[in-house]
């Protein structure tokens, strides 16, 4: 059982009727779902009206929430699948066609000057770029760079297995690569 014993204690309190509780597991994973959702969906609006459906079906849902992964990686999962299921009903499901020199070159903030030092990336460069990315890579990136999921998580998350998550990983970072070295190019 990966559960942490203040993640149980709530859930038991939830689970004999005591709805207070549920508030404590909102606080806690409410803006990061959000997060995730809207860079799927690409609409804060939408984003915000999924994430208070996927709360209504983490609260009804919780009695079968057994303990065999954390209870963060649950409640993404089925944010998670809540949201493609949205993406897949509106047909918006868009796609682009990375490498690890890409991610050590990252700078922290832009340069004072206006202009990028070769061999880095300002943050912002980096977000214009993911936003190019199709909405399951922009999850599969944010879930192991932004939120700390490791491989096995995001395989768990995303119904996939640790190899194809490693996979995707590697290719989506050869993606945001080629993205953003074009960009270069064309400057």
């Amino acid at each position: 059982m990966t559960q942490n014993v203040s993640e149980h204690k709530i859930i038991t309190e939830v689970l004999s009727g005591n709805t207070r509780a549920f508030a404590s597991i909102m606080e806690r994973y409410a803006p990061k779902v959000y997060a995730m959702v809207a860079g799927m969906i690409g609409n804060n609006d939408e984003a915000a009206d999924l994430t208070q459906e996927i709360f209504t079906k983490i609260y009804t849902s919780l009695f079968s929430y057994k303990g065999d992964s954390s209870l963060s990686t649950w409640i993404f999962r089925i944010s998670y699948n809540m949201a493609v299921s949205r993406i897949r009903k509106s047909s918006r499901f868009d796609t682009v066609s990375g490498d690890d020199r890409f991610w050590s070159g990252l700078a922290d903030s832009s340069p004072d000057d206006g202009e990028e030092p070769e061999g880095e990336i300002s943050v912002d460069r980096l977000y214009e770029a993911l936003d190019l990315l199709a909405p399951d890579d922009r999850v599969l990136i944010s879930l192991f760079y932004l939120d700390g999921k490791t491989i096995a998580e995001i395989a768990q998350i995303m119904s996939l297995s640790e190899t194809n998550a490693k996979t995707r990983l590697f290719r989506i970072r050869k993606k945001l690569y080629k993205i953003i070295s074009n960009e270069y190019k064309q400057q």
